[in-house]
């Protein structure tokens, strides 16, 4: 299709509100106003969804846009909406079926142009009815490293696309769109698509305004001194990821309580919570968010001058696709990974969750099988057993891909046959390549070298000029004055005083004979294993549960600062058993709250 630069600029400019496509956008929009394929390889924060969103406007039929969060089809959807355009609509699991039949209608109907859909979409009947009646002229792949059983992201349900492509969709244009592909994912996504002859559009990966940095850290507590003190230093719009909802929800408000305006935001949150918080932070009303993964695609704010990641990811590609959210308005900005080796058993473990044991699996495909003709639903396998939500969709799609079972219109499962042997190799493969991209990971962070050819060598591409890390450009750290991770009071649950950590630490041991195990304390001071705390009477003590919003190892480092002080002293043989000095007595005689009941 034949179009003038000057109706692209036109609709560019009145539309999206910019006076000037960036070189790669242009030359992927004009690859598929030509009606040709395309796979595009753009940084984060290049602009990608432009490349699809522009052509739609103007293409004579309708653009399909797979997308893989429910999250990031609604944050793409609501910026189009804000700058007017309401041609666009999405198809969601959390759309009710009275909107979705709205929807549908209004898509045969033409008054949708570009609609958003998750690829468990195709395995609908009734959408696959849809596309046989409407024109589709773009069909946009977005994340298309999903892929790739040699992405860090696979889904299965990208996969499956391809076979449906090839046979319902060949009169549309196919463009997919990724940031995060090494030259193996890149090879793997044209041969999945069956595109051989795929024009490919490859933009640097370089952000030379990030300066990265690796910060070495012994626990938790020196973790949180960097954040707070990276956040005091220089107040500015800063993301923190964590591994965990439960770590996000924790250190948010130990920011709080330091004097960091900060938002929490996981998938574990409600909708209007997520969205609250988000719009604190775009507002600028909070400084900072602390979240996991599920948040920054899509998020509409490009003056985010710092990037921490608390924790360890599992990868290169999700660590710089998440680093990449930093410094989008071409502005300086920084991003900080805090490498704790304890972090590396987490992730493995994460990864262990991620992956079904070939027992799990036979369990999932018996139970299945035995319900017969009724189908089985998700939620039912997991009131059965004892697995993660990960570990049994990768199970399903093993089995779906054996052919051994079929899923239902409505997402239940029926076996296809009664038995059937069950060929774990390419699960095993895939655990190991999520195993060797950790290792990666772990180099990236211990190896002294330049952090940003690292990361650009990873991805295929040569970058011999260091804009900015701390192995090319070592800067002295900024400090500032912070008190000892000991000393931060909480109020105590119940009476409203005011306890102090060390002090709690102090009077547990003395009530417990001056000798006990460091776990213990920090199990009693947070209230976990209660079960067992209150078998033992434990649960009695005065400082039982007030200190819950520090996790074990900050507590385990506060107990082991209180020996580095003298005021416990480890039992030699006994460890990790502690007990308490005279130096740690005296200091209790002096806190009449320490012995407050």
């Amino acid at each position: 299709m034949a179009v003038s630069q000057f109706l692209l600029d036109s609709v560019l400019h009145e539309k999206f509100g910019l006076n000037e496509f960036r070189p790669k956008q242009r030359e992927v929009i004009d690859l598929v106003m030509e009606g040709k394929h395309a796979l595009a390889l753009l940084p984060t924060g290049y602009g990608k969804s432009l490349c699809y969103q522009v052509p739609s406007q103007i293409l004579p039929g309708t653009t399909i846009v797979v997308s893989p969060l429910i999250a990031l089809m609604q944050d793409q959807l609501s910026g189009l909406l804000r700058r007017g355009i309401h041609n666009a609509t999405l198809l969601n699991s959390s759309v009710s079926q009275d909107e979705l039949d709205i929807r549908f209608g209004g898509i045969k109907a033409g008054v949708f142009k570009l609609v958003y859909v998750a690829p468990e979409r195709f395995e609908s009947p009734r959408f696959r009815n849809l596309l046989q009646q409407i024109d589709v002229s773009l069909l946009v792949i977005d994340e298309a490293h999903c892929i790739s059983q040699w992405g860090h992201d696979f889904r299965p349900q990208y996969r499956n696309l391809s076979g449906y492509i090839l046979s319902h969709l060949k009169a549309a244009s196919v463009l997919a769109l990724t940031a995060t592909a090494t030259p193996q994912v890149q090879r793997d996504i044209i041969q999945s698509l069956n595109q051989p002859h795929m024009n490919v559009v490859t933009g640097s990966f370089d952000r030379p305004n990030i300066r990265f940095e690796v910060e070495a850290v012994a626990n938790a507590v020196e973790k949180d001194k960097h954040v707070f003190s990276s956040l005091k230093s220089a107040p500015a719009p800063a993301i923190v990821y964590t591994s965990s909802r439960k770590e996000a929800e924790a250190l948010s408000e130990r920011m709080r309580q330091s004097g960091i305006t900060a938002a929490c935001y996981h998938a574990g949150l409600s909708g209007d919570q997520r969205q609250r918080a988000q719009k604190l932070f775009e507002t600028d009303k909070v400084s900072a968010i602390v979240s996991t993964v599920a948040f920054g695609m899509g998020v509409d704010k490009a003056d985010i001058r710092r990037v921490i990641h608390y924790n360890l990811p599992g990868s290169l590609e999700s660590y710089y696709q998440e680093a990449g959210r930093a410094g989008r308005d071409g502005q300086t900005a920084t991003c900080t990974l805090l490498y704790q080796s304890k972090d590396v058993y987490t992730q493995r473990w994460l990864m262990d969750r991620n992956f079904p044991s070939a027992h799990q699996v036979e369990i999932a495909f018996k139970l299945i099988a035995s319900a017969g003709l009724t189908p089985t639903r998700m939620s039912t396998l997991l009131d059965d057993m004892d697995i993660a939500d990960s570990a049994l969709n990768s199970a399903l799609d093993l089995l779906k891909h054996l052919q051994l079972i079929d899923t239902t219109p409505d997402g239940a499962f029926l076996a296809r046959v009664s038995s059937g042997t069950i060929d774990m190799s390419s699960l095993n493969q895939r655990k190991l390549r999520h195993s060797q991209r950790l290792e990666q990971m772990i180099r990236y962070a211990q190896d002294n070298i330049c952090r940003r050819r690292q990361i650009l060598g990873y991805f295929g591409q040569i970058n011999d000029q260091c804009s900015g890390c701390d192995v090319c450009d070592p800067r002295e750290r900024v400090s500032v004055s912070l008190p000892k991770p000991t000393a931060r009071t909480i109020k105590a649950a119940g009476d409203g005083q005011t306890s102090n950590l060390s002090e709690a630490i102090l009077q547990i041991v003395l009530d417990l004979n001056g000798k006990v195990g460091r776990t213990t304390i920090a199990q009693i001071l947070t209230g976990s294993g209660s079960k067992k705390l209150k078998e033992k009477g434990l649960d009695q003590t005065p400082f039982f549960g007030r200190f819950s919003v520090f996790k074990q190892d900050q507590l385990l480092a506060s107990i082991d600062e209180l020996i580095s002080d003298g005021d416990l002293k480890a039992i030699p043989g006994m460890y990790p058993k502690v007990a308490i000095t005279a130096s740690g007595t005296q200091k209790l005689d002096s806190k009449s709250t320490a012995r407050s009941r």
